[in-house]
């Protein structure tokens, strides 16, 4: 349980059609999404095809994000049937957001759950996201943390990193 005495939504509603689902193991679009370039290398910073995110990756990532943070998949509504399409871990350090179907990024979807997770901690009392860190060559990641108030407090040879004090 990463926050003590909390229980995790089954689901947030983001709008009418957009929600997070709570994890539940099945990895199988993840592993889908997570063998696209654009998502690997802005995601998991690999260039190495040989290195490719796979199941055992993919589950021992999964391990690590549910332990310490609350873990969702990004669902649209297609169809009358929500489908996943990405996948973000509400935390106050570095809260990552992957959106792994192509056709859904660029269209707003990050911004809206990065201000769902800015929500869902300022509700468990949180004053700040700290440390979340964007690599250099993921500009669209960059300028949704700068639209949504993020300040860049650092950077190192790959990523900028930055905060995000959240306001009462």
């Amino acid at each position: 349980m990463p926050f003590p005495n909390i229980d995790q939504p089954e689901t947030i509603e983001i709008e009418p059609g957009l929600r997070l689902k709570r994890f539940d193991w099945n990895i199988d679009k993840m592993l889908e999404g997570y063998h696209d370039p654009v998502v690997y290398q802005n995601s998991e910073g690999i260039f190495d095809e040989d290195k490719i995110p796979d199941a055992d990756y993919i589950k021992s990532m999964c391990r690590y994000l549910d332990g310490v943070g609350e873990m969702y998949f990004i669902q649209v509504l297609e169809n009358s049937e929500y489908v996943s399409v990405g996948d973000v871990t509400v935390k106050p350090e570095n809260p990552p957001i992957a959106i792994w179907v192509e056709k859904y990024r660029g269209a707003g979807i990050g911004a809206k759950v990065m201000k769902t997770v800015i929500g869902r901690l300022s509700a468990l009392g949180y004053k700040k996201i700290t440390g979340s860190t964007v690599y250099k060559w993921n500009v669209a990641s960059q300028k949704m943390h700068e639209r949504l108030g993020f300040t860049r407090v650092g950077e190192n040879d790959k990523d900028y990193i930055y905060e995000y004090v959240i306001k009462e």
